[in-house]
Parts: C-alpha cells; structure tokens; sequence
C-alpha cells in the first residue's frame, strides 16, 4: 500500500481568531501586562560549567518568548554562594553579574516577552561542600550534610536576598518569582521535616514563618509596590512533617501585606514518594490544590500547575476557574513554539511533552544540561538555527518508527525531497507498543506529533512496503537513513525456548497475542518491567470480568456460576513473575526520576520479581532456574512464558545500499550495539545525522 504526499494542513482558524478565548485574554500582574494566560515555569538547564552559560540561556529563553510565552520565569538564581546549586551556581550575587544577566533580559525583549528572575537557595539541595539548611538534615540523595544556619547566617542570607533583587531590577528583569517550595532553603525553614531548630526560626509555625516574612518584607522593600512580585507556595506536601494545608493558608495570610501579585500553586518536595511530574499522573492530577487556594482567596492572582502540557487543557483549567493563569515548564522544552501553535489554532503540530523525563528531569540530577527527548534541538546552542541544505537533496527513510520519522521530519525541514517507507500500515513503531502499557498513552502524542507534521511537510510516505535491492537501484535517492530498528533477542542455548506457549513481548505489546495466567517473562530490563506492568494490569483486569458477575448476581445459581468461574481462573502461582539472570538492580538503566515509580507498580501489584538467576530451560510447566546465590533450584510455573532480554539490532539494509554504492547512515535502535535505544538516542542519533549531511 503506498501513500501519495499528503497536503500541508492549513490552520483551521487564522490566527487573528484563537479557538482558546480565555487563553489568550490578556492580563495584568500589577503594573505588568501580559498578551496570554501562560507562563513558562522554572526549569533548572545545568548550563552553569558553560563559560557562555548566560549567551546560552539567553538564547534558550528568547526562544520561548519568541514562541508565545506571555512570561518566562528563569531558573532558580541564588542570592549568595551557599545557595548555589553547584560551584558555578546560576547566581546573582554581585553587581559584576548585572551585565551578565541583562543578556537575558534584553534576548527576551527583543522577542517583545518578558522574563522574571527566580530567587532560590537551594539550602540542603546544594550538591558543594559549603551548603547550609535551617537544621544539620543530610538529604537522603546528598553526600554533604549541611552546616545549620546561625542567627547572623539568617539576617545576612535575608540581606543577600534583597540585594539580589535590587540587582535583578538593575538587570532589567519585569518581574521576580520568590520560590518558597519544593524542599529548597525557604520551605526547609517552613516545614517540620527539616526545621528541628528551637530559636526564634524554628518551634512554633509564626517562628519557622519567620524566615519566608523577612525575606518578603525586605525584597518589597528593596523593589517598591509596583514591581511584580511572583510567590511560588507550597500548596501540598506530600511528605511527612511537611506544611499542612492550615499552615499554607496562614502563610499566605501573612504574606498578603506585602503584595502577592501572582500565587504559582507548587506540589510536593523532590524527595516526596508520591509522584508528581512524571507520566503516571494524569494530566492536571493536582489542578484542585490550586482551585481550593483560588475558592479560599478569591481576589489572588493563582497560577497552577503539574502535568499540563497542552493548551485546550490549559483552557479548561481557566474556563473552569481553577486558575487565573497556568504554568507550563517542560511543554516550552518539547515545543518552544507550543503558544504560538495554539493561537493559529494548529493543536496537532504541537510537539507535546510526554513527562518521561529522560532528558529533562533524569538529566537536572544527574548534572547534564537539559534537553528534551522529543525535541533533540532543545538547549543547543544553535537551537531553532537548522539551515536548509546546501543543494537539493532526494532522501529515502527507511523505517517509521521514532528514529525514522524524527530523520523523515528534519530532512524535510531542511528542504530535502523525501520518502519514507514502513513495512506496516502504521507510523510509530516501538512507540506504538509503549502506549499500549498502563499510564503510558503519552507515548501516542509523539506518534500524532511526528505523523501529523510529516503531512504538514509533504513528505510521501510508503506504507506496507520494504526496501530490497531492487528499490534501492530504482529510488534514484542521493542518501538513505536506516531505521529499521531492532528484532527481540532470543537468548542463545536455551532449551524449549521454540515451545508453542514462549512469546517475545512485542507480539504480546504489538500483536496482542493473549497471554495465560501465570505468566514469567525474561528479562530485567525497562522493556521487561514494562511488560510486567501490562500484565499485572492485564491480569487484573480479566478478574474483575470474571468478578463482574458474583458483584451483579441476585440468585444462588448465578452466584455459584460466578465462584466456580473465578476460582478456575485463579492461577496455582503468582500471576506474574520476572525473571533476571543479572544480579543487578531491575531495570537499573532507568532514570532516577522514574525507576522507582516502575518499581513500586510492579510491587503494588504484587509481580514476583527474581534476580541472579541461571535460566535452565523451559518446560510445559514453567521455567526452570537455578539461583546462584543459594544454589537452590525452583520451576517457576508458567502457562505464557514472554522474552524480554534484549534486542537485536536490523541491519541488513545496510549491505544492500553499500552494494548498490548509496551512501546511508544508520539511526535509531538500529545503530545501538551495546545498550538497548530511548526515546532521546532515537531522536537524537536521527537529528545528529541530518544535521550533519551537507
């Protein structure tokens, strides 16, 4: 089945009229107007070791003001050098950084935005040796245990907060957002969990208050009543001994006097174990914090915030009065030019946050400046500067996956003629079966992004169709891009590994070939976890069918008919259990922002998980280990056994174009030898390679 090139899709309204009234109705932040009802939140870029850093960032930012943000908010800058997050902290705590910082200033007005500077001490969140909380708490992730704050240390660090605002005045900054949350040095004073001091800063909430008051007190002071003054409050804690929903209202009660001119509802501290941010939660899962916070002070300007990552949503939000304005951070790091998109009202080019926090996130923690999987240009220094081709060019992709459609889509956009040939009837490729597990369907905004875009480009796509020799020698291209990603690995001497009931997880993901209960799967890797999940959901979900009759039943025949249905279904063994022949941690390549999120599925969902272990061979009746640790063997019983111990890269067409003399380049799973493909390798590898074609 082949495919002709599809129409660029027009805008469904001009962009003089968006579909999104409330959106875009303006609004005013004491004396500073706004075009639109989104602001790009904090994100922390670790672009602080770049000798450029602040050309850096002054790009990135003008960027996404260029694309429609009504006001960026920077990333957290310390007023002093403990408060920095590293030894080359974002910072503003000398004059000689005025000049620095109004190169961000002034990038973003060039761009007709404006920019606020955020003020944050990290406190006990610092990775140096010199870092200072209100007690001596060593967090848990932090190999420093920080110095308690003296009385003197408090007045100078509150000295050191209104200088810097004075500064960021100088700077040119439009507004400043006093960041009192997410576990940082303000909100370790506020809570209990990390204030045990017992002066006058600590014991009685008025004392821990203490803190956050003075610090309001002389920044107001320090900037007058008509400059914008940005309260980032934590709203929900989600932590043991943190600030009760009564203690947040008392503080916003008390910081009233001094002028709240916007309230940016905050959830959770990094080191809450209820996730926030991530994939798993619904999109605008905490968006009643911030409607109680507006329904308890009506006449505050509150922004909210947490998972919202599309503009009709963002909508929704202000149409319901939830929020007067909305905060989007990572949405401006997948698609700078998301605003822009919805005014022209062309919601499916939007290349849509997916919250897997690979790039993001895992990256902020980790110490590499921030990127995003699905959008490989972000944080580049050339971001937004991909120049067309230096002649024509005729490009062949093949391969639809993530890899194949990113190389398809950059093509295009430097002007090349391109083709792009999948063997099957759909676009996405491995995507396709990630958005198939539970709390995963993001994934499915990718796929719409790229497909949608490819269209939008005119690029023909071939469906149901491969590349042989042949269509090589009659393609006429002048490159191909290989994308034909990889195959499941069967793992070698494995006996009964061809038995009729062994599957590899893509026909249980892709070709949803049913799964018997109780099922192993090979594997410890994100792949097999992953499939774990789906099973576990998978299970659950067959009983609760064979439930849905004794819950309904009004007559003993009925009930009795339900019992014996679902004692039969009920397995003799766990349900699901994982099998790792490595001792390593499951799933140990998953970043530290997620991994623990999968880990704790799999246990509430009660998956027997087993490590270290030698894989025997495999029977009618399961699959036989041997743990190398005790050396005791176990049949693990099995009706399904699924492997998931890796894949194999497909290479082939490789040799075809090199025997036809057709220059290629492999991206995507396809090039990965050692390690198994993400979303971020995919795009990037993909990006990387068009980019460098002359």
């Amino acid at each position: 089945m082949t495919s002709m090139p599809l129409q660029a899709m027009p805008p469904i309204a001009s962009p003089e009229t968006p579909l999104l009234s409330n959106l875009f109705r303006p609004i005013l932040i004491n004396k500073m107007a706004l075009p639109n009802r989104v602001l790009m939140g904090s994100i922390h870029l670790n672009m602080d070791e770049f000798a450029d850093q602040y050309e850096r960032k002054a790009h990135f930012y003008a960027t996404r003001s260029r694309g429609g943000a009504a006001l960026i908010v920077t990333a957290g800058c310390s007023p002093n050098a403990a408060g920095n997050t590293g030894p080359h902290g974002f910072s503003l705590d000398s004059d000689a950084l005025i000049e620095k910082h109004a190169l961000l200033t002034a990038a973003v007005h060039r761009e007709g935005g404006k920019i606020a500077l955020q003020l944050l001490h990290f406190g006990r969140e610092a990775f140096h040796g010199n870092l200072v909380s209100a007690s001596p708490l060593r967090l848990d992730a932090n190999i420093f245990t920080p110095r308690e704050l003296s009385e003197q240390d408090i007045l100078q660090t509150i000295d050191d907060f209104a200088s810097a605002a004075v500064r960021a005045v100088a700077a040119g900054y439009d507004a400043i957002e006093l960041i009192y949350s997410q576990g940082f040095l303000v909100h370790q004073f506020l809570a209990l969990h990390t204030n045990h001091r017992s002066d006058r800063w600590g014991g009685s909430l008025e004392n821990r208050m203490r803190f956050a008051l003075e610090i309001t007190r002389r920044v107001r002071a320090a900037v007058g009543p008509d400059f914008p003054l940005l309260f980032r409050i934590p709203c929900l804690d989600l932590l043991p001994d943190g600030l009760p929903h009564e203690d947040t209202i008392a503080l916003i009660t008390a910081l009233q006097p001094y002028g709240i001119d916007l309230l940016n509802v905050s959830i959770g501290w990094h080191e809450s174990a209820v996730p926030t941010i991530a994939m798993v939660v619904p999109r605008a899962g905490f968006s009643a914090v911030a409607a109680c916070i507006k329904a308890r002070f009506p006449a505050l300007t509150v922004c909210v915030s947490n998972r919202i990552n599309e503009p009709r949503l963002a909508e929704q939000l202000l149409q319901d009065g939830v929020a007067d304005m909305v905060s989007m951070a990572r949405p401006f790091l997948a698609d700078p030019d998301i605003m822009r998109k919805a005014r022209a009202n062309q919601f499916d080019l939007i290349n849509t946050c997916i919250a897997c926090n690979q790039s993001c996130l895992d990256y902020v923690f980790t110490g590499h400046p921030v990127g995003c999987s699905v959008n490989p240009e972000c944080g580049d220094v050339n971001e937004g500067r991909l120049t067309p081709f230096a002649r024509p060019r005729k490009i062949a992709v093949v391969g639809g996956g993530l890899a194949g459609m990113a190389a398809a889509l950059y093509a295009a956009n430097r002007g090349a003629d391109v083709e792009l040939f999948e063997q099957s009837l759909a676009l996405g490729g491995q995507l396709n079966m990630a958005r198939s597990i539970p709390r995963k369907d993001e994934f499915g905004e990718t796929v719409r992004y790229f497909e949608k875009s490819l269209m939008a480009k005119g690029v023909t796509v071939r469906y149901g169709r491969t590349v042989d020799a042949d269509v090589l020698a009659k393609g006429g291209w002048d490159h191909v891009f290989i994308a034909t990603g990889t195959t499941p690995a069967i793992p070698a001497n494995l006996p009964g590994a061809d038995g009729a009931h062994v599957l590899t997880f893509d026909q249980v993901l892709r070709d949803k070939i049913p799964v018997q209960f109780p099922a192993v799967v090979i594997g410890g890797g994100g792949v097999a976890c992953d499939l774990a999940k789906f099973l576990a959901y998978e299970y659950a979900r067959r009983h609760q069918e064979s439930t849905h009759l004794r819950e309904v039943a009004t007559s003993f025949d009925a009930k009795f008919v339900a019992d014996a249905y679902f004692e039969a279904g009920t397995p003799p063994a766990a349900p699901v259990t994982v099998l790792q022949r490595s001792s390593k941690k499951f799933a140990y390549k998953l970043g530290r922002t997620t991994r623990w999120i999968v880990m704790k599925a799999l246990e509430d969902a009660s998956v027997r998980m087993l490590k270290g272990q030698d894989i025997l061979g495999i029977t009618a009746d399961g699959v036989q280990v041997l743990d190398r640790k005790t050396k005791t063997g176990e049949l693990v019983a099995a009706r399904t056994v699924i492997l998931a111990a890796g894949q194999t890269p497909l290479r082939a067409l490789e040799a075809l174009c090199d025997a036809a003399g057709m220059p290629c380049t492999i991206v995507g799973a396809a090039r990965e030898q050692d390690a198994a493909a993400n979303i971020t390798s995919a795009t990037m590898s993909a990006f990387r390679a068009v980019q460098a074609l002359p």
